[in-house]
């Protein structure tokens, strides 16, 4: 081989070795493209986490955490607005209520099997055997608030009070947010009465 041809062939040799670790180095030593690292356990495309759970929104599906098929938010306000909202409710209020639900719906990063189950809701009991209720007061803050109220006011304790009413409709009924909001704001007996269920 004569010494041009040898020193050729080097000079090949050496650009593909170098290439070859220019390669390698640019994937990030694990062969990602673009030095991207995986994604973290439990994040969207990464692995689920030991106990198959995700962050929140994600659903484990073959090990791998991804966002299910979201929720028709607009449906799901169509439907909870009858169940809400009696047919005297001026337009706006109406409008107000879909928007509140809509973006309460999307920010909850609610699924289609999730907006499905409210859709299909016809009564409040319904939305809270659903997997994520929406538009529901929570019993127990209820309870703890007119019962802090009833002993504030130095009632007679054997007297049924609004508050004594109120509690044990709460055992058998399922209140809306708006109801728990008012209970929580009231400063009087009278007040708690004027909440609307």
């Amino acid at each position: 081989m004569t010494s041009v041809r040898r020193s050729f062939v080097v000079v090949i040799v050496a650009a593909l070795a170098s290439g070859a670790v220019a390669c390698k180095g640019a994937g990030g030593g694990g062969g990602k493209a673009g030095g991207s690292a995986a994604p973290v356990a439990g994040q969207e495309r990464g692995d689920c986490r030991p106990d198959r759970s995700c962050d929140p929104g994600l659903t484990c599906l073959s090990n791998l955490c991804v966002r299910p098929p979201p929720a028709d938010c607009a449906k799901v306000a169509d439907a909870l607005g009858p169940i809400f909202l009696d047919n005297y409710t001026p337009r706006e209020e109406r409008d107000r209520f879909a928007a509140d639900v809509r973006r309460e719906c999307e920010s909850a990063s609610f699924t289609r099997e999730d907006g499905e189950c409210l859709s299909r809701a016809k009564t409040r009991q319904d939305i809270n055997a659903c997997p994520h209720p929406i538009g529901l007061g929570d019993c127990k803050k209820i309870t703890k608030a007119a019962d802090e109220l009833r002993l504030k006011s130095g009632v007679d304790a054997y007297l049924v009070t609004p508050a004594d009413r109120l509690i044990e409709r709460c055992k058998s009924e399922v209140p809306t947010r708006a109801f728990e909001l008012c209970v929580l704001a009231a400063t009087s007996m009278d007040a708690l009465e004027r909440c609307a269920w």
